[in-house]
């Protein structure tokens, strides 16, 4: 697939504060049909029908892309996102400032990353999500609820002093379940001190895909040519530099583009550990109170609520189906077959 290269601004360090229903139908998905989209200063192939939400510049330029009929559908990159503790101490530090006179800390709200990874931050970004400076750049940042990282895979970070990983997680909105991947890197700007605005740091080019759980693999391929294909115009390239000569002069070779990062992803997750999809399964059944039984004779997998077996169990004569049993151990056909309404195919 050819693919544009561009030249995506990677984070500058500068000081701003930041800061998912469809039916069962939705597992079977195929490819999705993408569409142009210009942006003005930028282009991209995003899925048809989906909307665009762009905020900030340069540096801080992000966009989310989005399936307004599945909002867990999404296509999404943050340039720069913080700055955030890097200790409770210098949160405090910085109330107790203050509390006596001294000015507005303008990321108060931010949570404590502590310690400084690319997981901890993701784990970490609802809260950042939902501080005031974070809805006041974009309402629409996702929020990610209830984060359950299946892996992490430490990449080569574009930043020097950075730490860089691909992450596969599990996340919840509205009561529902998503799944994602997340190219993450943290920078340190600043150490712990003994005086105020000390011991911060950013989160940088976050690039993250997702879709409902039981779709997600279907999906991830299009996601990804996506998220590929974002290309900005060298006009906008050199205004930006211009702008801030001084602070991209010390990052300029390390300048990834979008497209590299999806080239990231992709390779991530098609060389990918195997028992990690069936995690996610087992992982999602236990976050929803679900539980899986399989029929040997025809392997069909079944889905019911927690508890169901137990009482199955004890009258299975009772049932045409009755040899059904719990899927358990790591057969990894039984454990990707999208599973069917045991309530309403039981019999």
């Amino acid at each position: 697939m050819d693919r544009t290269r561009l030249y995506l601004i990677l984070v500058s360090i500068l000081v701003w504060g930041i800061a998912v229903p469809a039916d069962v139908q939705s597992i079977y998905a195929a490819d999705l049909a993408l569409e142009s989209y210009n942006g003005g200063h930028f282009s991209i192939d995003k899925p048809k029908g989906w909307q665009v939400i762009t905020a900030g510049t340069c540096s801080d330029f992000a966009f989310v892309i989005r399936d307004p009929s599945e909002p867990l559908r999404q296509v999404f990159n943050f340039g720069e996102v913080g700055p955030v503790y890097v200790s409770e101490y210098q949160k405090q530090l910085d109330y107790q400032y203050m509390s006596m006179g001294g000015y507005p800390v303008a990321w108060i709200e931010m949570p404590v990353v502590e310690p400084l990874s690319p997981s901890n931050f993701l784990q970490q970004f609802h809260l950042i999500a939902g501080t005031s400076v974070a809805q006041s750049f974009m309402p629409q940042c996702p929020h990610l609820e209830n984060l359950h990282i299946i892996s992490a895979a430490p990449q080569v970070s574009p930043i020097a002093g950075g730490s860089t990983e691909l992450i596969r997680a599990l996340f919840s909105k509205d009561g529902r379940l998503g799944e994602g991947l997340f190219l993450v890197t943290v920078v340190q700007l600043l150490p712990v001190t003994g005086n105020p605005g000390g011991g911060i740091a950013y989160g940088t080019n976050i690039v993250g895909i997702t879709a409902s759980q039981g779709e997600f693999r279907r999906m991830e391929k299009s996601l990804v040519t996506s998220a590929g294909s974002f290309s900005v115009s060298q006009a906008w390239v050199s205004n930006c530099m211009a702008q801030q000569s001084a602070t991209y002069a010390g990052i300029r070779k390390a300048g990834r583009t979008l497209s590299e990062a999806s080239d990231m992803i992709m390779r991530g997750w098609e060389e990918r550990n195997r028992t990690d999809d069936i995690v996610a399964e087992k992982r999602s059944d236990a976050i929803l109170e679900k539980e899986r039984l399989f029929d040997p004779d025809t392997g069909e997998v079944y889905e019911f609520e927690n508890g169901f077996y137990d009482k199955y169990d004890l009258d299975r004569n009772q049932y045409e189906m009755s040899n059904l049993q719990l899927l358990s151990g790591d057969n990894y056909d039984l454990w990707t077959t999208a599973p069917l309404d045991g309530v309403q195919h039981i019999r």
